[in-house]
């Protein structure tokens, strides 16, 4: 850390006050269901901190690799990520498509979140290497959506609607920004669209849950989203204390995954949900004035993609919680119970944090561009 004011020290900061903040809040929206389903209360927190510690040993390796490096490896990263999610398939004892890599019995990793990270370093790879290139559509086309098409109709089929979505979704801010083709971009979107139309027409569960979202404006019909709203506006300002949610008792579920913003909402009022989103804010702020510092053009993009998979699971976690979206079952980072969300989210802090201090190496430079941060 260059000083107790720079942002990448704001940014761990925030982080960390995040995580505990979160593993409180997610301990007591998983308390009952735990004793219910295990016998014990303290199940999930106990899974959630061994989580976070290997989450914790991921970031401690990635902050100090030399992110460049990564430009070297990516061949070998594309493989291992496509390995991971073809065995997914072939190794699920139900011989169905699998959002998990299970082996022995055991989930190993959710196989989106490796896809995420893959394609977040492969766009920044990509949009360095290539800067000249990224306004020719057709260039784009032949050479950088195959990879990108390959991962997320692999996602798509486990099926994984709402990871495609995000991941799309942050991969294509990623391009926007970048600068590239619009005419490109435009293809891409309506491809897009069709492509994640089709696969709801065609799932009745899809389309029954965007229906049920729908509809439930006029008659209630959503009763997650309705536990939901019930328990925040029970909260009012200051909430009715620590582990003193009666939502969570079984009649929300998910509560400590999808739905914990909910909890939070209940047992913290309106001052918990504003701290909450007081340390996204710090987290985005500093987030982008770490992309502005970044020594070069790989770097900053491996930032974006890094601040927007944080912000971007964020906002679509609170726009489905208070009722703006359908139920995605996107957990909200560093708060929700949710396994390799966590451990790899940790991961890709890390490597932020290893572009800030490769950016304060070259001290002066790093001086003169924090001023204008």
């Amino acid at each position: 850390m260059n000083s107790s004011r720079s942002p990448e020290y704001v940014f761990i900061c925030a982080i960390i006050a995040l995580i505990g903040f979160g593993t409180l809040v997610m301990y007591s929206a998983g308390a009952f269901t735990a004793t219910m389903k295990f016998q014990n209360y303290a199940h999930y927190l106990i899974k959630h901190v061994k989580w976070l510690m290997l989450g914790g040993g991921l970031y401690f390796v990635a902050s100090r690799f030399k992110y460049k490096n990564l430009k070297f490896m990516l061949p070998g990263i594309i493989g291992i990520t496509w390995l991971i999610m073809i065995l997914a398939f072939i190794l699920n004892p139900t011989n169905k498509p699998s959002r998990t890599l299970i082996i022995a019995g055991q989930n190993w990793v959710t196989t989106s979140d490796v896809a995420r990270i893959m394609l977040i370093i492969y766009t920044a790879y990509f949009l360095d290497k290539y800067q000249r290139e990224i306004s020719d559509w057709k260039f784009l086309l032949k050479n950088y959506s195959p990879i990108v098409g390959i991962t997320l109709l692999i996602i798509l089929r486990q099926p994984d609607l709402s990871s495609t979505f995000i991941i799309g979704l942050i991969i294509f801010t990623m391009l926007a920004i970048g600068g590239v083709s619009s005419r490109y971009l435009t293809i891409i979107a309506t491809i897009a669209i069709f492509a994640l139309s089709l696969k709801i027409v065609t799932s009745t569960y899809q389309m029954d849950r965007l229906m049920t979202w729908v509809e439930s404006t006029e008659n209630n019909k959503d009763q997650q989203q309705s536990a939901s709203l019930l328990a925040m506006g029970s909260g009012e300002v200051l909430g009715k204390g620590p582990g003193s949610s009666s939502l969570k008792n079984g009649h929300l579920p998910a509560a400590h995954t999808d739905f914990i913003l909910a909890i939070l909402g209940e047992e913290y009022g309106f001052v918990g949900v504003l701290v909450l989103f007081m340390l996204f804010g710090i987290i985005f702020h500093n987030g982008i004035r770490i992309l502005q510092i970044a020594p070069d053009r790989f770097g900053l993009f491996l930032a974006l993609g890094i601040i927007l998979n944080v912000i971007f699971y964020f906002l679509i976690n609170v726009a489905y919680v208070i009722g703006f979206a359908p139920n995605t079952g996107l957990t909200m980072p560093f708060v929700s119970y949710g396994g390799s969300n966590t451990i790899f989210t940790l991961g890709a802090v890390g490597l932020l944090m290893s572009i800030a201090r490769e950016a304060s190496h070259g001290s002066t430079t790093y001086q003169k561009r924090m001023i204008n941060v």
